[in-house]
């Protein structure tokens, strides 16, 4: 009995160590993909100033209050989504939620002016496209105006780009918009576009200066 006891309580031990490294991972993680967005502006701002167990939890909070009505009993897991396929491309997911409420405003049923769909706004041929390289099932239109499949080909394409454009974050985020050969077109010619970027990174501070109200830090 008293084995059993401490069998028990080593499991429950380990558990507890596993969770934290993990959140020291994710917090790492967001560190890196910060300061790789904002350069030496990072360091001064309010982006740096919160553990990841307060913006996870925060994440769930802005979700829940974000989604449409009809896809409230779903906030969890699409928050979950959110957190952890940032954390398995690297990215701040709050560089997640900044794209995907200036492209949908946390509408899952959001359709773009050139077939662009879901909360991501992917459009089919890019979703398809991303589905075979990350070997998950496509089923057409319905996997995007599925939230949870949605945000995992949007953040894999994310992460994709950012590859591609060697970390450049204006050149990246840009490249989301406008696609990344029309990017590259326009580097050619000395142009770095930034409409769309100062767009994305606004809503990024936002939800920082958003939770930093919350805590008392500004």
């Amino acid at each position: 009995m008293k084995t059993l006891i401490l069998l028990t309580a080593l499991v429950s031990l380990n558990s507890v160590a596993n969770t934290r490294s993990m959140a020291s991972v994710r917090h790492n993680l967001r560190i890196e993909h910060a300061r790789e967005l904002m350069g030496e502006s990072y360091k001064k701002s309010i982006v740096s100033q919160f553990e990841m167990k307060d913006l996870e939890k925060n994440i769930f909070k802005i979700v829940g209050e974000r989604l449409p009505k009809k896809y409230k009993s779903k906030a969890s897991p699409i928050a979950r989504a959110i957190i952890d396929e940032s954390a398995k491309h690297s990215l701040d997911p709050y560089f997640v939620m900044a794209v995907i409420s200036g492209e949908s405003s946390f509408n899952p049923l959001a359709i773009g002016p050139v077939g662009e769909l879901g909360l991501m706004q992917i459009r089919p041929m890019t979703g398809k496209w991303m589905s075979g390289i990350t070997k998950s099932k496509w089923k057409g239109d319905e996997t995007l105006r599925d939230p949870v499949q949605n945000i995992k080909l949007g953040v894999a394409y994310l992460s994709w780009l950012r590859t591609k454009f060697q970390g450049h974050g204006q050149l990246y985020v840009a490249a989301y918009n406008m696609g990344p050969r029309a990017v590259k077109k326009a580097v050619s010619r000395d142009v770095y576009p930034k409409d769309y970027p100062i767009h994305v990174m606004k809503r990024y501070i936002a939800f920082y200066k958003e939770i930093g109200k919350k805590k008392g830090t500004l």
